[in-house]
């Protein structure tokens, strides 16, 4: 395994590549102060319950759900640590670690982004850490990695491909055999067989890429499948989480059925906020300056993300830092770079 990484105006970005191909990818805040993302521990107060659900409140002001036990009183302190990340509407979700005393507060010190991914890593895919890998390749490796993560067509290589739907109520991936079978009509079955244990494969890597979990429906090539057999190719898939991947199927629409817990927020979910937005504009503007002499460049974008800019190049060292003005326009969705001289 290894690990690409750059950074530049306090972001970061890096993949975890297995094989050649990317399987996690991470983006943001180098060390994001945030205390909803995986892993971060926190004391936190007990804010409303009901039934066997509670409600928390955060240091930062954000609130996670948690199991709330019977003997849990509303207004206790919590030692808490984050499984799920937000996504959309739905809060994040922690366990409870025991009783503590308050104020509430961050227990842990942030995770800068190579530390998160090796420990997405080691839950996800191997126990060993990737090598992590800079330089003049990593820009490439990178960009693969998040156009994949963000794709909802994915080639097979063979002919084949597969696609991913995310909906509220489940993932939905779905194998076409395309041209994989052309001047295959002799060995057709064999051909579909192929692509249909290539996709499991592919399945694993694709949700571990992007994000994704819940109910995940993948609709297979055909009708007849062997479960025994798929089911072993899924557990090698998944890896260390297969413990925790309930799987069912395939039924009589050649549809397997699979139930993946939540953890990291799906990066869909997060392509409109704007530090992700600060961060692509910034490095478009270092991609625009690069072999420039000391043009200036006006930066124009909607405020809410100008303010995470604003911020980065205050806290930044870098040299193209000084030749960047800002813009407030709600009209420039995804940002606008003008060359000032």
């Amino acid at each position: 395994m290894k690990l690409w990484y750059e950074q530049r105006f306090g972001f970061g970005r890096g993949a975890v590549f297995r094989n050649g191909q990317p399987h996690l990818y991470l983006e943001g805040l180098i060390n994001d102060p945030s205390l909803t993302l995986m892993g971060v521990r926190s004391v936190a107060r007990l804010t409303a319950r009901s039934g066997g659900i509670g409600f928390v409140q955060l240091a930062d002001g954000q609130q996670a759900m948690i199991d709330a036990k019977a003997d849990v009183t509303e207004g206790s302190f919590l030692e808490v640590e984050i499984v799920a990340e937000p996504r959309g509407d739905k809060l994040a979700r922690a366990r409870v670690l025991g009783p503590a005393d308050g104020p509430v507060r961050r227990l842990s010190a942030p995770l800068d982004i190579v530390t998160r991914l090796k420990a997405r890593a080691k839950a996800l895919i191997a126990s060993d850490d990737p090598e992590v890998m800079t330089g003049e390749d990593a820009t490439d490796h990178l960009d693969t990695a998040e156009t994949q993560a963000l794709a909802t067509v994915i080639s097979l290589g063979n002919g084949a491909d597969i696609s991913l739907e995310a909906t509220r109520a489940l993932v939905a991936l779905d194998v076409d055999l395309g041209n994989a079978a052309d001047g295959l009509s002799g060995n057709l079955k064999s051909a579909i067989r192929k692509t249909n244990e290539q996709a499991i494969h592919e399945t694993a890597r694709l949700l571990r890429l992007s994000n994704l979990a819940g109910f995940v429906v993948v609709d297979l090539i055909g009708s007849r499948h062997d479960f025994d057999r798929l089911k072993i190719l899924a557990i090698e898939a998944f890896g260390p989480e297969a413990s925790v991947i309930s799987l069912g199927g395939p039924n009589r629409f050649g549809t397997l059925q699979l139930s993946r817990p939540w953890g990291a927020a799906p990066h869909r979910a997060l392509t409109s906020t704007p530090v992700r937005q600060a961060r692509r504009l910034l490095w478009r503007a270092a991609a625009e300056a690069r072999g420039d002499g000391g043009a200036m460049f006006a930066l124009n974008a909607p405020h809410r993300v100008l303010e995470v800019v604003a911020q980065a190049l205050k806290d930044s060292q870098d040299p193209l830092s000084p030749r960047l003005h800002l813009k407030a326009d709600e009209t420039a969705i995804n940002g606008d770079i003008l060359r000032l001289n």
